[in-house]
């Protein structure tokens, strides 16, 4: 006769790690890394940590407040550029670390409609908004204007990071490109001259040069802004 299947004792299993709010916004950060933020419940967070959706209502109150957080975690991963002292190196700085802030948002799909519809007021937010203001102490803008300049930063890199996201989840292509040249191309000379003229330079240019272009001109507003 058989001898029966030896139980399997629950002390040979891995013990699970200890649940934390850390523990809890590693999970829900990589779950946005691979699906988005849509894709972000507390019972989905709740089953990448091996525990029930009511265990997570003692960190975090709601998928708000999860997300809030979660925003902010990805603010202090950002690398700040800093200034080598040159009065002019404030503007290749604070470019830099708008563009280190554009590509943090783009690595959590959907994380920038957070950063849109929220004020940020945590340690990692504030960190970035510190820096940035202290390269533009440097640069000689008055108080007041890089105070709006901070709003108006992060409007930019969030919704440049969800036009980005918008682009990827609709599968944008050459052909697509491709299609718009083409009806840029066929613009009725008569009523859209200049359109017509310039379809290869609307058309042309990369998301890099868009964004890099589109940076050099918000801050040369900043830097005029000062001056007025």
């Amino acid at each position: 006769m058989p001898s029966p299947a030896e139980p399997v004792s629950r002390r040979a299993r891995p013990a699970k790690a200890p649940l934390s709010r850390q523990s809890i916004l590693d999970a829900a950060m990589a779950l946005i890394r691979e699906k988005g933020v849509d894709a972000v419940s507390l019972r989905h967070v709740a089953a990448r940590v091996e525990t029930g959706p009511a265990s997570l209502y003692a960190y975090f109150g709601n998928r708000d407040i999860l997300l809030e957080h979660v925003l902010d975690a990805a603010y202090a991963e950002v690398t700040l550029v800093d200034a080598t002292g040159n009065r002019r190196d404030w503007r290749a700085a604070l470019a830099g670390t708008i563009v280190h802030t554009i590509e943090t948002l783009e690595t959590y799909p959907g994380l920038g409609m957070i950063a849109l519809g929220s004020i940020p007021v945590l340690p990692g937010a504030l960190r970035l908004a510190e820096h940035e203001l202290a390269l533009m102490e440097a640069g000689g803008i008055p108080a007041d204007r890089a105070a709006l300049a901070i709003d108006l930063i992060a409007q930019f890199a969030a919704s440049t990071a969800v036009e980005r996201s918008v682009r990827l989840n609709r599968g944008d292509s050459g052909e697509e490109r491709g299609r718009i040249r083409a009806s840029y191309d066929g613009a009725d000379p008569e009523r859209f001259p200049r359109v017509a003229r310039s379809a290869a330079l609307l058309t042309g240019p990369d998301e890099a040069a868009r964004r890099d272009f589109a940076i050099e001109v918000l801050l040369s507003g900043i830097e005029q802004s000062g001056r007025d």
